[in-house]
């Protein structure tokens, strides 16, 4: 029994799982995938990015074919005000009713909600905000992800440690923020 990590020669993250992680034994997905979710979720790392991926269901109950809108909807929206410094109409209360201080952290677990994962409290988001700018090193923080589905996997520790890996990820997720910043015009 062994999971692995490869990359494909057409730039595809493949994980094989031995066992099954949550019902399936393998995942596909481009590194724009790792990037997005880490930013549209507020993750911490590429690892728990990747977490995430492995165990993520989507509720698709929530998805309104009227609107179009479903679980990222409003993820996308809150993270492009926040882009536009403009306020964005998400409702502050938590599930389990606490009150949360940020647009953004409401709306990044609506969305955490509607994909089966843990929800962050304030105190857990302004830890970890304070950790990632804080702290240069490259110790892979939590938002809350379990991340023990990714510890065993042959070659995922090889590219998460890569410089080539690293660079093209950073791109990635750059070339997300870029897609979602309002244009700006010129003269």
């Amino acid at each position: 029994m062994s999971s692995t990590f490869e990359m494909d020669e057409n730039g595809l993250c493949i994980i094989r799982c031995d066992p099954p992680v949550n019902g399936s034994d393998s995942f596909v997905f481009q590194p724009e995938v790792i990037a997005s979710w880490k930013v549209l979720l507020g993750l911490a790392s590429t690892r728990e990015a990747i977490a995430a991926i492995m165990q993520g269901r989507e509720d698709t109950s929530r998805y309104d074919p009227k609107t179009g809108r479903g679980v990222w909807t409003g993820a996308f929206e809150a993270l492009e005000s926040a882009l536009a410094d403009s306020a964005t109409e998400v409702s502050m209360l938590a599930s389990d009713g606490e009150i949360l201080d940020d647009p953004l952290t409401a709306a990044r677990n609506k969305t955490r909600e509607g994909m089966s994962l843990p929800v962050m409290s304030n105190e857990t988001d302004a830890r970890m905000r304070i950790a990632l700018t804080v702290d240069g090193s490259d110790v892979e923080a939590s938002s809350g992800i379990d991340m023990a589905c990714t510890r065993n996997i042959d070659g995922l520790d090889e590219f998460l440690n890569d410089d080539s890996s690293k660079n093209m990820l950073d791109e990635c997720e750059e070339r997300f923020f870029a897609s979602l910043m309002p244009l700006i015009k010129e003269g």
